[in-house]
């Protein structure tokens, strides 16, 4: 019998300040939200363990913190990860602007699976959706990036673990 091989695997989450990573993370590793969740400073960390083909991966996620002051670090930090989500809140529009900076500065990693997502979908009402997915639609195609993108809901759980498994199946097929 093989001995299961455990292989550590980095993760980027980043995206503006008060978009919700940290919220993301808390669901997605530990089924949590925290109505009262304080803005990151600089890093933290999260870990989730899968087993995927017969190998244990731990997913190390870099919850990167949104403050401008910190944006000139991202490059550097996402040096050896091996895919990125950015996310923006739905209920605040300039935080959607942010996204397209992000892909800018992320540029050179343009070849690394790349998940947008749209947290606090719970406090949407559908009309703004339409807005929302058309301007960030247009944002992906000028981008030439292959990227996915999926509206979640931290409080609720709505589309959290889909999230993960879009990245699991996008860094399975990236890596055939």
């Amino acid at each position: 019998m093989n001995p299961q091989i455990r292989k550590n695997v980095k993760v980027v989450v980043t995206g503006g300040g008060g978009v919700g990573k940290t919220s993301f993370l808390n669901r997605l590793v530990y089924d949590n939200f925290n109505m009262k969740s304080e803005l990151t400073r600089g890093i933290d960390f999260f870990s989730k363990n899968m087993n995927i083909n017969g190998s244990e991966i731990n997913f190390v996620m870099w919850d990167f913190a949104g403050q401008r002051q910190f944006r000139t670090l991202l490059e550097d930090f996402v040096d050896g990860s091996i895919a990125i989500f950015i996310l923006f809140d739905l209920t605040r529009i300039t935080s959607l602007q942010n996204v397209e900076e992000w892909l800018e500065r992320l540029r050179e990693f343009s070849t690394m699976p790349t998940l947008i997502l749209g947290t606090k979908y719970d406090l949407v009402d559908n009309n703004m959706i339409v807005i929302i997915d058309n301007y960030l639609n247009n944002i992906i195609e000028r981008s030439h990036i292959n990227i996915n993108y999926l509206k979640i809901s931290s409080k609720t759980g709505y589309n959290v673990k889909e999230a993960f498994d879009i990245l699991v199946n996008r860094l399975s097929y990236h890596q055939k």
